[in-house]
């Protein structure tokens, strides 16, 4: 099952989000992110969180539409989004994509790297989707699809990254270690339209961004 999760970051194009939405099987608004899905005429199946963030009249308006919304106390120790992904998991996701997890909060965007991770150690497919970027967290393989000249960072997620293995890139690896300290794989380059990434140990982020 994929499900889609929409926290409450910023957003400026709608296409990408509903491109996304309707490739999913299932959608959780966490929070805020209920304000999103209204403005995108979206009817999620689940709104999770404090509901600090969503509009009242959006909430009534998806209790008539018949959405089941879980509130939590404000008073918690997770964020709304991290609600959202254990909600997706209790249904039994196999995969999650995150939507309008980046914004101007930096804390917040940084902690939902974390769900990547969280994710990853339950054998779960997972993906941070915005307008520019594609965010993905490997402990093994991964392979992405796009086009000569798409851009593509490789950047430690753990102390050290050891037997970096790369195909399709501009600037190829054959083995060699990466440390957090120390990232040199910011800006590669596709020259292909399929890129192949194999690390030995450690976690990766590999992330496929535009201007």
């Amino acid at each position: 099952m994929k499900v889609c999760i929409i926290s409450n970051g910023e957003f400026k194009d709608s296409n990408y989000l509903k491109k996304a939405i309707h490739e999913c099987d299932v959608v959780i608004c966490a929070d805020g992110g209920a304000n999103i899905a209204y403005k995108l005429g979206v009817v999620p199946n689940y709104i999770v969180g404090d509901l600090d963030s969503a509009d009242d009249k959006i909430i009534d308006y998806y209790l008539q539409k018949g959405v089941t919304i879980e509130k939590h106390p404000t008073m918690k120790d997770e964020t709304d989004s991290q609600l959202a992904t254990i909600k997706a998991i209790e249904i039994g996701a196999n995969e999650i994509v995150y939507l309008a997890m980046i914004g101007n909060r930096f804390d917040h965007s940084l902690a939902n790297l974390s769900l990547l991770l969280y994710l990853l150690n339950r054998k779960i497919k997972g993906k941070i989707l915005s307008e520019n970027n594609e965010v993905y967290l490997i402990d093994d393989f991964i392979e992405l699809e796009g086009k000569s000249g798409d851009v593509v960072s490789l950047i430690p997620y753990s102390a050290d990254v050891r037997g970096i293995y790369t195909e399709g890139l501009f600037y190829p690896l054959f083995g060699q270690d990466m440390s957090l300290e120390m990232p040199y794989g910011i800006s590669n380059v596709f020259t292909d339209n399929k890129i192949k990434i194999k690390i030995n140990s450690g976690y990766l982020l590999v992330i496929k961004s535009k201007d």
